[in-house]
């Protein structure tokens, strides 16, 4: 597993945050605001992030760099979630939507609006169409 560790802001507009016992191994850049949530591919070398810059990025971990960016989200997006087994991506943000992403053509397949204020948080469950009754 791949620890996440939260940035707060500062009114100096720092980010910073103490990890102790850990060695930084790399940073990678390619966002032009917050990175607001993580996640990776329990099957390809793969880390998605999301951030205030309204963006999703692809990262490629053998290569340290984005290989694909998904645009779509109004405002910014707050959180990613993979299917364990399918190729798609879901994301939720401040436009009030969580979208749903394939993630190799970087198409947006669904957009799940409704929502009163922000999607925070998304999870995804290892269940395919076929076993839901």
């Amino acid at each position: 597993p791949i620890p996440c560790v939260p940035w707060q802001s500062q009114t100096s507009g720092q980010h910073q945050r103490r990890v102790h016992g850990g060695t930084l191994k790399l940073t990678l850049t390619g966002h032009i605001s917050d990175v607001r949530g993580l996640c990776v591919s329990k099957r390809y070398p793969l880390l998605f992030s999301v951030g205030s810059d309204k963006t999703v990025k692809c990262w490629d971990l053998e290569q340290n760099k984005v290989i694909r960016s998904y645009r779509g989200h109004l405002s910014e997006v707050y959180c990613c979630a993979l299917h364990p087994s399918l190729g798609v991506l879901f994301t939720g943000g401040r436009d009030s939507t969580c979208r749903v992403w394939d993630i190799r053509t970087k198409a947006s397949i669904h957009v799940l609006a409704g929502h009163k204020n922000t999607v925070a948080s998304v999870v995804s469950q290892a269940v395919t169409p076929q076993d839901v009754r």
